[in-house]
Order: structure tokens, then C-alpha cells, then sequence
């Protein structure tokens, strides 16, 4: 180093200032009034034209729904009048005649079923399915089953509507509406309509001509009619648009416009109305380059002039900028290194302006930093230690208290971590699965030790207070906020699959994993090991126990995985435990 060099770096002062290079950035200010007043116009422009567009889709999207709505509305009222209808035959005609068996002889439902009409089949019968009916040849196995369905609601007093049907053999939509016969207060029959939807499916192909897209989906986000035929008869799923998640999570009833791009990088405007019943919603959308194409010829007139002025504006800055560029670079190459965790990086320049002390100044911070977090991650990994050993220290404790489960804790949390390894659990899950399953009778230090220690089967009123242990814990460990995520699986590893469990008798899927988990490792611990009311059972008895449980006890994807690793070898019985007393 020179004795220049040495006294710039020991005098800050008599370093080069980027006052001279910023100077050079003054040739942008020529730039400014004509790119500020070009965004300006461009925002009006575009939020006026994107308004006009917005009020277009809306009222097209509303009207598709509300066209289905007031189609399902006068239908759903015509069968509401079948059904006064045979009220008032059953009162009109000699006593002992049925109006059912009346309207199939008479057939005079047939009069509703015309080409004019919406009803492709029509059905009037009793509670038996006995009556008249008026429907085409050859309908599809899916309508026949929902016409049973719209039956067996009807006749519960529901009026019902069914799910789309794509009719192959009448190459046309419908949906299946069904009413009950009330009389005297209870369903005697019920009125059922196949109902075309071939006027909505119109609208939808006439609202979506030029560059305007419109479609109908459900609340799974499968298309059921399309502006394009060949989309309507192919049904694809759209439950990835953004348009269609928005309209998934939304409320019922909102509607909803927006821009997004959909799966293949288009950029459109949208909108999506729902339709108040069946959970069905009428999207209309549009491509943004088509809507706000003058927008475009602005952009492009001002990234043309723009372009102009700025290449005349680089070329007097370029030689200002080369000063501050590459040290920039490489600080900012060696910054983001360091954020993305790399904190031995350390920034290396020779020069001596600002940027140069900048970059001093953050290596001393990085080395800072890195022995900072070398120090967090060594506390860390000792509290985690001192964690787990004080949850390990509570669950023996736990376990003492009953010599017939000394241990058992430690096993069923390592029977629970080899089931949660086998279904593929995240590693924050098998962290709480772990000490949820340590911590899982926890609640019996409430439990009288005379209920406890009890050498034989416990009497109902004892076994009410054993029953009591699951909720104990969670109560106990409720006032721990770091704890939180561990209780569900303390607090109902004693609940059922099919309900009857405690202490709630929740069943099914409203069951936590964890406790789903945690039951099966209990149980096979139970059985495994000697307790005063058993000894402990061969693995392979056990294992076939409990997968005779799955769907009644327990959930049949645990017992799987369960089962996977009983056999991977993942989970073993100690022969020192099995032979206990």
C-alpha cells in the first residue's frame, strides 16, 4: 500500500466523495416530467377503461346467475303446483282412490313434458315410488341415482336440488329438482323433475363470444358448462384459476372481480358471480390485453420516447455509473450471500469512498452476527436437550406412580414417532407428536392412586374417574402457550374412530392426527406389556387385534402405517418389558 493509499484509509475525510458521481445521475431529471406525466394519464386511462370493463363482466357474470336462478325458481315453483295438485285429487276424488295411482292413469303429467317446457322427465309418486311418470329412453345411471336421492330428501319433507348431469344421449345439461307432497302436516309423495339447463348453456356460448370467456363451476371448481362446447362436454377441472380459489374461500353470495393470471401466464380480468342454490357460480372473464389495448399504444409511445431520451441519458451517465457499479456489485453479491445464511462471507474492496467504509463496516457487523448466532443455535440445542429431558423426567414420574406402566410413556412416544415416520410426517409435527405422546398421561397425576394401583379391572365409578385423565392433562398443560399444539394429542387419544370415546365422543376426522397416532401406540404398549389384568400378548396377535379395529376404533390410515412399521422393523417389543410383572 502506497502512502497515499494508507493516509485515505486512516483519514476518511480525504476519501473520494460520490457527490461527483451522483452529479451524473442529474441527466435522468430530464426524464422525470415526461415519465411522471405519462404515468399519470396511463392510470387514469386504464382505471376509467378498467371500470367499464369491470361493470361489462359483472353484469354479464350476474346475469348468467341470475337467469339459472329464476330457470331453477319457476321450475322448482311448476313442481311446488304438481304437489297442490295431488293435495287437492286426493280430496277431490272418491274416498279410497289414490292420486298417484289417478295420475298415471290419467296421464296427464305428460302435458308438462313438451319440447317448449324445461322438464325432460317428470315423476309424481308416493312414498312407495308408485305413480306416474313422463322421461325419455336411455338416461344416464347417474340421473337414475340422483332421482333416488331427490326422493329419499323429498319424502323427509326437503325440497331438493341435485348436482349437474351432462345428458350424452340428449347432448344437453340438466339437474334434478324434487318437491314433497305435504298432507297433514308429513310427506305422502314427492314431485321429481329432470330439468334442462340447454337455455343456460345458450346464454353462457352467447355471453362468451370474441375475446369474452364464460363458464359455470361448482364449489370444487369443476367446469360444468363452457362458452366453448367441446370444454363444457370435456368438464375439466379449474380449481386452480385464482378466480376459482377466490370463489372457493369466499361467503356464499359474493361476488367478486379481479385481475390474475391463469395457468398459462394470460393475464385476465373476471369476474364471478355465485348462484344462490345449487353452490354453483357464473365466471366471465376477459384478457387485460385486449381490454386496456389503449393503454398498450400509450405504454408503447412512452417506452418509445422514454427510450430515446434515456439512451441519450446512459450514455452520459455510464461513465459516472462504472465508478459506483462494480463495487455496488460485488457488495451486493456478498450482502446477499450473508442473508441467505452464508455468514462467513466477508465483503472485499479496494475502494475508499462510502461504499468502500460501508463495506468495513459490514464485515464487522457479519462476524458480529456470526458468532452471535453460533452462540443462539448452542442455546438453542441445549434448552431444546433440557426440554425434552424435563418432558421425559415428568412422563417417568407419571409412570411411577403405576409399576405395571413404568416405561410406557418412553414407548408409546417411540411407537408414536415410527407410525408419524411411516405416514411421512413433517418434522414440526413429529416434533409435538414426540412429546404430546410423552406427555399423554400426564392427566393422571389428578387420578387417586387407589384408582391407579388398583391390582384388579376397576369398577364403573372408578373407571369414570380414570376417564377423567385426558382432560386433566390437557387442562394442566393448557397454561403453557408453548404447549398448545401438543394437547389435542393428549386430550383424546382416548376417543373413538367410530364415536362412544371420552371425553367428548368426537369420531372421524374431528379426531387430531396426533391422537389418532398416539391410541394405536397406547394400545399396543397396553397389550404388549404384563398388567394386572393381562399379560403381555405376542406382537403378532396384537398386530392383527388392531388392524380388526380399523375403521371401528381406529383411523385405517394410522392402523396402515402401523402395520408398515411392525413390519420395516420400526417398531419393537422389549422382551425385558413384555416380561414385567
Amino acid at each position: 500500500m502506497t502512502d497515499a493509499s494508507q493516509e485515505t484509509a486512516a483519514n476518511p475525510s480525504h476519501r473520494p466523495r460520490l457527490l461527483w458521481t451522483l452529479l451524473g445521475a442529474m441527466v435522468l431529471v430530464g426524464l422525470l416530467p415526461l415519465v411522471i406525466s405519462h404515468y399519470f394519464l396511463i392510470g387514469i386511462n386504464r382505471e376509467s377503461l378498467e371500470t367499464l370493463e369491470k361493470k361489462y363482466l359483472t353484469r354479464s357474470a350476474v346475469g348468467i346467475a341470475n337467469d339459472i336462478h329464476a330457470l331453477l325458481t319457476s321450475n322448482r315453483q311448476q313442481l311446488n303446483e304438481i304437489a297442490g295438485s295431488i293435495r287437492v285429487l286426493k280430496t277431490a276424488l272418491p274416498p279410497g282412490t289414490d292420486p298417484f295411482s289417478h295420475a298415471a292413469q290419467t296421464g296427464w303429467i305428460t302435458d308438462y313434458v313438451t319440447p317448449d317446457s324445461d322438464f325432460l322427465e317428470l315423476r309424481v309418486v308416493d312414498v312407495n315410488g308408485h305413480g306416474a311418470e313422463a322421461k325419455p329412453a336411455g338416461l344416464e345411471p347417474g340421473v337414475v341415482q340422483e332421482m333416488n336421492l331427490s326422493l329419499e330428501a323429498a319424502l323427509r319433507g326437503q325440497p331438493y336440488t341435485g348436482t349437474f348431469q351432462y345428458l350424452s344421449s340428449l347432448n344437453q345439461p340438466a339437474v334434478v329438482l324434487a318437491v314433497p307432497v305435504i298432507d297433514g302436516g308429513k310427506p305422502i309423495g314427492a314431485v321429481q323433475a329432470l330439468v334442462s339447463l340447454r337455455r343456460i348453456a345458450d346464454r353462457i356460448r352467447e355471453e362468451g363470444k370474441g375475446d369474452v370467456t364464460a363458464f359455470l363451476v361448482d364449489r370444487n371448481g369443476r367446469v360444468l358448462l363452457h362458452s366453448e362446447p367441446s370444454i363444457s362436454i370435456e368438464r375439466p377441472d379449474y380449481s386452480s384459476l385464482k378466480i376459482v380459489k377466490d370463489f372457493q374461500s369466499a361467503p356464499l353470495q359474493a361476488r367478486l372481480t379481479e385481475s390474475y393470471v391463469d395457468n398459462n401466464g394470460n393475464r385476465l380480468l373476471a369476474t364471478v358471480a355465485p348462484v344462490e342454490r345449487p353452490d354453483w357460480a357464473a365466471v366471465v372473464q376477459k384478457p387485460e390485453a385486449q381490454a386496456f389495448v389503449s393503454v398498450t399504444r400509450m405504454i408503447r409511445a412512452t417506452i418509445e420516447w422514454g427510450g430515446i431520451a434515456l439512451l441519450l441519458a446512459i450514455v452520459a451517465a455510464v461513465v459516472f455509473a462504472a465508478g459506483i457499479a462494480r463495487p455496488i456489485r460485488i457488495l451486493a453479491d456478498r450482502t446477499r450471500e450473508i442473508a441467505e445464511g452464508d455468514y462467513q462471507k466477508r465483503v472485499q474492496l479496494k475502494t475508499h469512498n462510502e461504499i468502500g467504509e460501508l463495506a468495513e463496516n459490514f464485515n464487522v457487523m457479519s462476524g458480529a452476527i456470526e458468532q452471535a448466532i453460533d452462540q443462539l443455535k448452542k442455546a438453542a440445542h441445549e434448552n431444546h436437550l433440557l426440554f425434552i429431558n424435563s418432558v421425559r423426567m415428568l412422563a417417568a414420574a407419571i409412570d411411577a406412580k403405576d409399576p405395571y406402566t413404568r416405561g410406557h410413556s418412553e414407548r408409546v412416544a417411540r411407537y408414536s414417532i415410527a407410525i408419524g415416520k411411516n405416514m411421512n410426517l413433517p418434522e414440526k409435527e413429529m416434533r409435538n407428536l414426540r412429546i404430546s405422546a410423552l406427555l399423554h398421561d400426564v392427566g393422571k397425576i389428578g387420578i387417586d392412586d387407589r384408582i391407579l394401583r388398583k391390582p384388579g379391572a376397576l369398577s364403573d365409578d372408578e373407571f369414570e374417574v380414570m376417564k377423567q385423565h385426558p382432560a386433566k392433562g390437557a387442562a394442566i398443560m393448557s397454561g403453557v402457550a408453548q404447549l398448545i399444539d401438543i394437547i389435542p394429542g393428549m386430550k383424546y387419544h382416548h376417543e373413538k374412530w367410530s364415536g362412544g370415546g371420552y371425553p367428548e365422543g368426537i369420531s372421524g376426522d374431528e379426531i387430531p392426527v396426533q391422537a389418532r397416532i398416539v391410541a394405536i401406540a397406547d394400545t399396543f404398549d397396553a397389550m404388549t406389556t404384563n398388567r394386572p389384568y393381562q399379560k403381555a400378548m405376542e406382537t403378532a396377535y396384537v398386530v392383527e387385534k388392531i388392524k380388526s379395529f380399523a375403521g371401528t376404533r381406529f383411523d385405517p390410515h394410522v392402523v396402515d402405517a402401523f402395520v408398515l412399521a411392525v413390519k420395516r422393523g420400526d417398531i419393537q417389543t422389549e422382551e425385558p418389558v413384555r416380561g414385567a410383572a
